[in-house]
């Protein structure tokens, strides 16, 4: 998912409205959405409400769609229909200003070439390295802050644990985490924030461990 969606174009609206006050509420309806090769994608009469606080599990069974979603809800791609933060139409809201709200943990995170703490600090530059280290303790990655990282070495368990530091570091208050290896990092993500959490894997409520942690599962099917 996350490589369509850092693949997608930024569309910024010429006048943007600020950002609304928390705590935020998130609201998709009617989706549609034209990748930039032309390609359609549309949500069908799937409709997501996550009030604040409220954890959603979104079970999946193709990719476009959800990468689809993903980039709307991160305003890397303009869109029709509803996609609302707080009652304001996210394609009239700052891309920065929504990012700042939304992030986003996915397997194909990007890396710096750099150490884990310098990554993780992109969040917030002025974060204390005790903070830095609590945001990695927290995320469940056991790389020590000073390992030098790339991105074409990091395998995607790492790279969703170091997404999920810097959205700890950042405290965004809405995550979408997509396909988490482990039930941890659920549990994780969904302390005190409002969560969606994407899966492709087959998904039982009550019985599958990644499930334990939300209010509510919806499914969903990629329609053109």
């Amino acid at each position: 998912m996350g490589a369509n969606v850092r693949a997608a174009h930024d569309v910024e609206p010429r006048e943007t409205l600020p950002l609304p006050p928390g705590p935020y509420d998130l609201r998709v309806a009617d989706l549609r959405v034209r990748w930039p090769d032309g390609e359609t994608v549309g949500l069908g009469d799937t409709e997501l409400v996550l009030p604040a606080g409220r954890r959603v599990a979104l079970v999946a069974t193709g990719r476009v769609g959800t990468s689809a979603l993903a980039a709307v809800l991160l305003r890397f791609i303009d869109y029709e229909g509803t996609a609302t933060l707080s009652g304001v139409e996210l394609r009239d809201l700052a891309g920065d200003d929504v990012r700042r709200v939304v992030g986003l943990c996915a397997r194909d995170t990007h890396v710096l070439s750099a150490t884990v703490a310098e990554n993780v600090r992109v969040a917030r530059p002025n974060a204390s390295e005790d903070e830095v280290t609590a945001a990695l303790r927290r995320a469940g990655l056991t790389l020590p802050p000073d390992t030098v990282v790339t991105d074409d070495a990091t395998p995607g368990a790492d790279r969703q644990r170091l997404a999920l530091a810097r959205a700890l570091l950042a405290d965004v208050p809405i995550l979408v985490l997509e396909d988490p290896v482990a039930e941890r990092d659920v549990r994780t993500a969904a302390e005190d924030r409002t969560l969606l959490l994407i899966t492709h894997s087959t998904a039982v409520p009550g019985a599958t461990p990644l499930l334990r942690h939300v209010d509510e599962v919806v499914t969903f099917e990629d329609r053109p």
